[in-house]
């Protein structure tokens, strides 16, 4: 909101008002208030007005990319209340590869936009019903840290995903194991630039996640 509409009289229209009237929103007889309000010359609801309108003008006109939607089935998971799984057979995935769906590294630049990702990666790997999200953060520095969430497709709640082992390797050398937290959340940090493998360790198998590109182009 500009300043100037600290500066407003008493008998102008409020700035909810003048948002309103330019969102077409008041009543006819209103509007035609405000109307006449602005015709008089009034230099701070006017200010106000084009102010609002620019603002209006910029949202209608974005062109920004949607999120895909395991952005925004993540967001509404966390709000999710757990919920205790029906019993029945569990599927066997037995020993699955995850598979790359999502790099942020490889988005197209969107021209005029600066970029706030420029020292962290987001990948996103999938196997059967399970996603892998990941975000590398400290790209700039020797040591990287990783953290991530693991979700599954059809799972109620995050039962499936709490309290998962999981191993990061490299060269078949486990580097550093850790446990997923309640919501399957997960983090390792002071990782050494390099190329790793993530196994998940699962009650029906386990997912391997390959090359892992930490601190790597």
């Amino acid at each position: 909101m500009p300043k100037i509409q600290e500066k407003k009289q008493m008998n102008c229209p409020s700035f909810e008002r003048l948002v309103d009237f330019v969102d077409s929103r008041l009543e006819e007889r209103e509007a035609a208030r405000v109307e006449a309000h602005l015709a008089s010359g009034c230099g701070v609801c006017g200010e106000t007005t084009s102010w609002y309108e620019r603002v209006r003008h910029t949202v209608e006109s974005d062109h920004s990319v949607a999120p895909p939607s395991w952005v925004f089935k993540r967001a509404v998971r966390i709000f999710d209340a757990p919920k205790r799984r029906s019993p029945g057979l569990t599927e066997r995935i037995g020993h699955a590869i995850a598979s790359l769906v999502f790099d942020s590294f490889a988005r197209p630049a969107l021209v005029g936009v600066r970029s706030t990702e420029t020292a962290n990666r987001q990948l996103l790997y999938r196997a059967d019903d399970y996603s892998i999200d990941l975000q590398i953060s400290g790209l700039e520095h020797s040591n990287a840290d990783v953290m991530g969430q693991i979700l599954k497709e059809r799972g109620e709640g995050f039962e499936s995903v709490c309290g998962l082992k999981l191993e990061l390797a490299r060269h078949d050398d486990v580097i550093v194991s850790v446990v997923t937290n309640d919501i399957g959340e997960f983090k390792l940090t002071g990782i050494e630039q390099g190329v790793y493998e993530l196994r998940v360790a699962l009650s029906e198998g386990s997912i391997t996640v390959p090359n892992i590109p930490v601190g790597e182009p």
